[in-house]
């Protein structure tokens, strides 16, 4: 995947978060504060508006500042830290070994700012496994991605405003797990294509 590629993959996350909205709302509504839907919304408008092209090191790393700059919540410093973090790693061509390399770096980042583990029911429980999932089927099939976020729903929130809920928490699947799933398969898309 190159930077062209890249770009139009994560502009195509505008018309995603515009689709999804409602839906990332109806689970925050559940577990949070019911803003995670509109924040995730304005922050990737914003990227469709602002990023405007060149290296792929430099397209994530405007993506990065993007989203800290427009998406509230906890969500916007994580997403957005962690696409800066990604611009390091990333190369000029994007593959499969590249991507995984990168979804790590992802996961560190998200685990040390956010001060998260496995099995919390956040946005984590998704990033986590994704560079597994890229190495074992050699893609980031939105099937397998979802599924991730499908196991959240057992979990007991620990972390962030859904640890308020305690037990009242399983049932529904964290929000952030939700929003990430599209992110990543977002990423992956344009490796999987070629």
């Amino acid at each position: 995947m190159n930077a062209d590629k890249l770009l139009t993959q994560l502009h195509g996350l505008k018309t995603v978060f515009d689709d999804k909205e409602s839906e990332l709302t109806a689970l925050d509504r559940e577990i949070g504060d019911g803003d995670h839907g509109v924040n995730m919304k304005r922050g990737f408008n914003a990227v469709d508006d602002k990023v405007a092209g060149g290296s792929t090191k430099e397209v994530l790393k405007q993506t990065g500042m993007t989203l800290m700059s427009s998406i509230g919540g906890a969500s916007g410093p994580l997403y957005g830290f962690s696409f800066v973090k990604m611009s390091d790693a990333a190369n000029d061509e994007i593959d499969a070994d590249n991507l995984a390399e990168m979804l790590e770096i992802f996961s560190k980042t998200v685990a040390d700012k956010g001060k998260v583990e496995g099995g919390e029911k956040t946005m984590y429980d998704v990033i986590s496994k994704s560079a597994d999932v890229l190495r074992e089927t050699g893609g980031l099939k939105m099937e397998d991605l979802q599924q991730l976020a499908e196991d959240t729903k057992d979990m007991i929130a620990t972390k962030g405003r859904a640890a308020y809920f305690k037990e009242k928490s399983k049932g529904t699947i964290d929000p952030g797990a939700q929003s990430a799933v599209y992110i990543i398969h977002a990423l992956g898309e344009g490796v999987n294509n070629g």
